[in-house]
């Protein structure tokens, strides 16, 4: 667990666990590992709290004779709530912390009954397999030296040494749900089952043998059901449909966690709406948290990040380009009608177009001028099976009329270059490398 560690960052919030956490970490690796202590201030808790904390934080610093940390944060509310952007909040210090003192590894004071509310809180909100897990002893850089000991051993060790602890008050709120487990649900279940402790362990150690061969299985599906083109991710759906639901949906999550480094924040019914998607018509799409979206797109589902479209208006100067993330739109005027046009480029008569030019992304109801008359545009875009996740992205070149040109797909059948042209305006498409 503390193999080469040569400097060691512990999360310490002042309570019995920390407490003890530190004092044990010091007898085994004090003359080997160096300790540092970080405490977190969230600003949830009333001032009294927090300075007491503070006062023991910094004697425990000067006894050990170690370096430590207060960092007071801002936490805002999520859709989770004010426990999961505490949590999300205080892990990304430790992180940024163990990064700036050069440490090797965060040790964090859970225990084993931090355990089984864990995997009481995850059964209940449904967060599959991986919630079920609950805490482990080790996940790179996180170890948890404790995980083994019950609460009434830790209070136990602290109190026979002497360790002076603060008790966080809001702990005893029912209002939080695991303090309602806590406080409870945990008894009543100790009222059923004594060995609760270790029953939940068993069935941590089951679900996690059988995950990681899930894991192992979806690996192998990924490769060949998934494709990754810039930030979007396809999942071909007749290959889902082969697998096995559980490996179809265990393929979803991994898709989810490419895309965003982590699964925090989602629960099995997340992952079952995406699956979900494969039973609908193309085109449906459904929200997922954290900034992401799936979408049935014909024979695939996409998913990526929910993306922020172009400017409703961009406007088109003659002779200077318009740069915009992922292209380039450059124009240019000739008084020869007969200039041939390279790839990307379109050419019109400048007389024939009502100025101001430029350029939109799609609205509702548009369509274009053709040689038979008006066409919608969703109409156009079905035919081109242009995807639907590309389609909001599309920019049209227009004039006050209407829709003169997208490129690469469609120009209006209006404006063209004659025998009376005499300015022939040249734009010339280009995507940014």
């Amino acid at each position: 667990m503390l193999e080469q560690v040569r400097k060691l960052l512990i999360g310490f919030s002042a309570g019995p666990d920390s407490v003890c956490l530190l004092d044990v970490l010091h007898r085994l690796y004090g003359k080997s590992i160096a300790l540092h202590l970080l405490y977190v201030d969230h600003g949830l808790r009333p001032k009294k709290y927090i300075a007491r904390e503070v006062r023991l934080v910094k004697q425990c610093a000067q006894k050990y004779d170690i370096g430590y940390d207060i960092v007071p944060v801002l936490i805002k509310k999520t859709k989770t709530g004010w426990e999961a952007a505490a949590r999300e909040k205080r892990y990304a210090v430790l992180l940024q912390t163990m990064n700036r003192i050069s440490a090797q590894r965060i040790a964090l004071g859970h225990n084993s009954d931090d355990v089984v509310e864990t995997f009481l809180l995850n059964l209940l909100r449904g967060s599959g397999p991986r919630g079920m897990r609950s805490i482990p002893a080790m996940r790179i850089p996180f170890v948890r030296p404790l995980i083994e000991l019950k609460k009434d051993d830790i209070v136990e060790y602290v109190t026979q040494c002497k360790l002076p602890y603060s008790i966080d008050e809001t702990n005893r709120v029912l209002g939080y749900r695991r303090n309602l487990i806590r406080h409870r649900i945990v008894p009543e279940l100790l009222k059923i089952n004594p060995d609760l402790h270790e029953t939940v362990k068993r069935e941590i150690r089951i679900i996690g043998r059988d995950d990681a061969y899930l894991e192992e299985r979806a690996a192998i599906a990924y490769k060949r059901a998934a494709r990754q083109r810039d930030d979007y991710i396809f999942l071909d759906i007749k290959k889902l449909v082969r697998y096995n639901p559980a490996l179809s949906v265990r393929l979803v999550m991994n898709v989810i966690k490419e895309l965003r480094g982590t699964l925090d924040g989602y629960e099995s019914k997340h992952f079952q709406a995406v699956f979900g998607l494969i039973n609908k018509e193309s085109g449906k799409r459904i929200n997922l948290p954290k900034g992401l979206y799936a979408q049935r797109e014909y024979g695939t589902l996409v998913l990526s990040r929910v993306r922020h479209r172009y400017k409703k208006y961009i406007p088109v100067v003659i002779g200077k380009d318009v740069v915009a993330p992922g292209f380039i739109l450059k124009t240019r005027l000739l008084t020869s009608r007969t200039a041939r046009t390279k790839k990307d480029e379109e050419k019109f008569d400048l007389a024939r177009i009502k100025a101001p030019l430029f350029l939109r992304t799609r609205r509702q109801g548009d369509y274009i001028q053709t040689k038979i008359g008006r066409k919608k545009m969703k109409k156009i875009f079905h035919e081109h099976k242009i995807p639907i996740h590309e389609r909001d992205r599309l920019l049209m070149l227009c004039d006050q009329d209407g829709i003169l040109w997208v490129p690469n797909y469609v120009r209006a059948a209006r404006a063209f270059v004659s025998k009376t042209t005499r300015k022939t305006l040249v734009v010339h498409f280009e995507r940014a490398h």
